[in-house]
């Protein structure tokens, strides 16, 4: 993979991730001092689950603030943030935020949020057509189950083809080369892609095809050595995901 590629992480998340807190700025210095100078960027905060709607409220107002935090820092650096809104059916207010002043694109995790329903596909279509209108692409978790393939979301890209769709992490393999073929507006991240896989949709001609994106400062949490979320831990961390991509 080209070095240049890693001054741009399509993958980026802060705040709360089960009990660490990323802080938004933080993690923007982190991703300076590695040389990265675009991201497009998430809070896992968005996974808490609300109890009521009051709390609903609050966690979508708090969320906003972790986004203007970091877009703050970056506009120091003058780094490019493309802040994503992260959508959950239970926390499903409007999406006019979603209009370029602050958000400008969705990241969407099929495994939280109840995405089955009815509110759930009605807001997967909202996103797509706001996202159609204003030209902001849909960041779109990947497993291996049911939930999360991205067979189940295959109507939505034959529906929008000029909606751009990342799929994150690409799995399965075989599944995103099949869908890779069919629709050109597919788009897939390293983050967490097994590189076995990576080598498969590479040999069927895809390359092109992949984003580098990490899911930092996940990859901190998945191999911390202590609960310490510090800008050196996570410089560390960083770099460690970098050097690991070189051999790709």
């Amino acid at each position: 993979m080209d070095s240049e590629a890693f001054t741009f992480d399509c993958h980026v998340h802060f705040g709360q991730y089960y009990h660490l807190y990323y802080q938004p700025s933080l993690v923007v210095r982190a991703l300076y001092r590695s040389g990265v100078r675009r991201a497009w960027v998430s809070s896992t905060t968005s996974c808490i689950a609300p109890s009521s709607f009051d709390e609903a409220q609050y966690l979508s107002r708090h969320i906003d603030e972790e986004m203007r935090e970091a877009l703050a820092k970056a506009g120091k650096y003058n780094m490019t943030l493309v802040p994503l809104y992260w959508a959950v059916p239970k926390r499903y207010d409007s999406l006019e935020k979603v209009d370029g002043s602050m958000y400008a694109g969705f990241k969407i995790h099929p495994k939280i949020g109840e995405w089955g329903g009815k509110i759930g596909n009605n807001l997967f279509h909202d996103i797509c057509v706001c996202a159609s209108e204003n030209n902001f692409p849909i960041l779109l978790h990947t497993g291996v189950d049911a939930a999360d393939s991205p067979a189940r979301f295959e109507d939505y890209f034959a529906d929008f083809p000029d909606v751009t769709f990342v799929l994150a992490h690409c799995r399965n393999a075989r599944e995103i080369v099949r869908l890779f073929g069919k629709y050109e507006n597919l788009l897939g991240d390293t983050a967490f892609c097994p590189p076995d896989s990576y080598e498969q949709i590479c040999r069927a001609g895809f390359q092109p095809r992949m984003l580098w994106g990490t899911d930092f400062p996940i990859t901190h949490w998945c191999n911390r050595t202590s609960d310490a979320v510090t800008l050196p831990v996570l410089f560390k961390n960083y770099r460690k995901t970098l050097y690991s991509f070189n051999s790709f």
